[in-house]
């Protein structure tokens, strides 16, 4: 309590500052990947689906790709509060951001001079445009609980310091600091919050090369500090993660397949080009996009990204030039480049870069200005002129973020920006086109479909939703055609075969409707979907016995399944059990109150 009455002006302007420029995020609708994780997923809805956290269900249900259970816990806890409120959703990435921002005020008063430069330091993390992503984003809020575990990790990991004194000459008057050691409640502390940071995203397996680097270079240590037994212990806890997470917590199929982008030579190339985007991003925030251009080889040995990567490269080699007295700084830079490792393509992955991977490695981009703004500020004579500079920086930062929360007010702003700045990205132009078929434009998807496939052939998914959109165009056979492509290049995808049910059935080819979704069900025996389109198979031939068998089985598997209710009824009441009927329907409505047709059916029971 005391800290906090010390520094309260600082710790009220980061609020005040940080809520005040994401104050027109809050109204932002569900966009991006926020559709399938929060807007139309049913497991956060249901508490006892925590039982499921550590069983392959969590990957296929959480619609998660990687084991992050605090990150689907706080989804649970928003939907329980908020519903499907968007506001409350976007209030929560925004008390974390602005959590994380004061961590980093501390945190940087143990490493910079006085307030001011921590200041400095939260204020650039907390303005700085590359970081509306992860704020805007409620799919992406893994970056902010990862960045804001990790800075607490680190903050009591310095804080539990304690220097024994060694004397010299048996004079107690000439002693020296040495024996640098860490109080085992405080480091016990700071693995715990380590912990978190890793169950929330896996980013997080840099931290002990963090502390590496802060030992060598704020400390001074020499490098054999790697040996020493609280520097074991942490990579120890990465080693045993990453054993966990890859080869006891991987299920099959969870992830998606990266195609391959070259040799070895060719993903260091596009590994260094990850580091120039992420460069650009931090020192020169414009023309963001939430998406960037795929990287394929024909874009890696373009000019594309060549010069942010020249640039980048150059600063950097140009600070540690000139590093001398300023440590700070240069673990700032470091800190940027270690926590940006493990997205940097090393592994072949299908994405070149995204600006919230940015958000935990611009920790050390704020540590690297702050130190930088304010010895430029103390060393200058015209203090008045360099303070207006300051303040001109600080406003264009903050004016780049207002603007860039009105791009993620939905879907198709959104993505219409995208394909503008990044027209070489096949996933901007596949995003404009889902948003444009989901607003019932499916001439206009078709199109941007068609130019995802042509900038990435190889892709699956884009022939499956060029598919999907003929089939609601009424151009059955396009949408065959575009089905078998995408199964070509991925033989047996449940996508694939649900949606050749859903066609089969559309054309009245009975036969191959069951088969297709007999094969899905097969594929994903946990998922109710399967049993859904088999039911909705049998109604259409009227066996309705067997289609209250199937919604049954997918009620069973998920009891907050509307469809499941609202077909359920339907058949009891054209079986002429209209008691069944009334019951389903009523608990069809209890999840949707406001459903007309639900209204309508009840109303005709009664």
């Amino acid at each position: 309590m005391h800290t906090i009455k010390k520094n309260f002006l600082p710790l009220l302007l980061i609020i005040i500052i940080g809520g005040g420029i994401y104050a027109n995020s809050l109204p932002n609708s569900f966009v991006y990947d926020d559709l399938v994780t929060v807007e139309e997923n049913l497991f956060i809805r249901d508490w006892g689906n925590l039982s499921k956290f550590f069983s392959a269900d969590y990957y296929f249900r959480s619609e998660e790709y990687s084991f992050r259970p605090l990150v689907t816990l706080t989804y649970f806890s928003d939907y329980a509060i908020f519903g499907l409120k968007s506001w409350g959703y976007h209030l929560t990435n925004l008390i974390l951001h602005l959590l994380t921002g004061v961590v980093i005020f501390f945190l940087c008063k143990k490493l910079l001079p006085g307030k001011v430069a921590a200041l400095l330091a939260a204020l650039i993390f907390i303005i700085h445009p590359v970081q509306t992503e992860a704020v805007n984003g409620i799919s992406f809020r893994e970056d902010l609980l990862c960045c804001l575990f990790f800075s607490l990790s680190l903050l009591i990991y310095i804080s539990g310091e304690r220097l024994k004194k060694r004397v010299l000459n048996n004079d107690r008057d000439n002693m020296v600091e040495t024996d640098l050691k860490i109080k085992p409640t405080w480091f016990g502390l700071s693995i715990f919050f380590f912990l978190l940071a890793l169950l929330s995203k896996e980013m997080a397996v840099t931290f002990p090369l963090v502390i590496v680097a802060y030992e060598v270079i704020i400390r001074r240590e020499r490098i054999i500090v790697i040996f020493r037994p609280r520097i074991i212990i942490l990579f120890l806890i990465s080693g045993i993660y990453f054993v966990a997470r890859f080869l006891l917590l991987f299920q099959q199929g969870t992830l998606p397949a990266a195609p391959e982008f070259g040799n070895v030579f060719t993903r260091l190339f596009l590994a260094f080009k990850g580091l120039g985007l992420s460069g650009r991003l931090a020192f020169f925030p414009v023309n963001l996009t939430v998406e960037y251009a795929d990287p394929f080889p024909s874009v890696v040995w373009s000019n594309y990204l060549m010069i942010p990567a020249l640039l980048t490269a150059a600063l950097l080699i140009a600070v540690w030039i000139r590093r001398k007295n300023r440590l700070a700084g240069t673990f700032g830079l470091i800190f940027f480049v270690i926590t940006l490792l493990p997205i940097l393509n090393l592994v072949p992955n299908s994405r070149l870069g995204a600006e919230r991977f940015a958000y935990l490695p611009m920790l050390g981009i704020s540590l690297w200005g702050a130190e930088t703004l304010s010895r430029y500020w103390l060393n200058s004579k015209k203090k008045m002129y360099v303070s207006l500079l300051i303040g001109l920086i600080f406003l264009a930062l903050a004016a780049g973020t207002v603007s860039r929360n009105r791009a993620w007010r939905d879907n198709l702003s959104l993505f219409t920006r995208a394909v503008a700045v990044s027209p070489l990205s096949s996933k901007a132009h596949h995003g404009l086109g889902n948003e444009l078929f989901r607003i019932g434009r499916p001439e206009a998807a078709v199109y941007e479909f068609k130019k995802a496939i042509e900038i990435f052939p190889r892709e699956p998914l884009y022939y499956n939703s060029m598919g999907v959109a003929y089939g609601e165009m009424g151009r059955f056979d396009d949408s065959l055609i575009q089905f078998q492509a995408s199964s070509r290049l991925n033989p047996g995808d449940p996508l694939v075969l649900m949606n050749l049910s859903t066609l089969f059935l559309r054309t009245g080819d009975i036969p191959r409707a069951r088969e297709a979704i007999n094969k899905y069900i097969t594929a994903r025996p946990f998922d109710p979907d399967g049993y859904i389109n088999l039911g909705e198979i049998e109604i259409n031939q009227e066996n309705y016995r067997p289609a209250i068998s199937a919604f049954l089985t997918a009620l069973n598997k998920d009891p907050n399944s509307l469809s499941s209710l609202s077909n359920l009824g339907y058949c009891y009441y054209r079986l002429g059990d209209y008691g069944a009927a009334r019951k389903y329907w009523s608990k069809a409505l209890a999840l949707d109150p406001n459903n007309p047709g639900l209204k309508r059916n009840l109303k005709i029971i009664f």
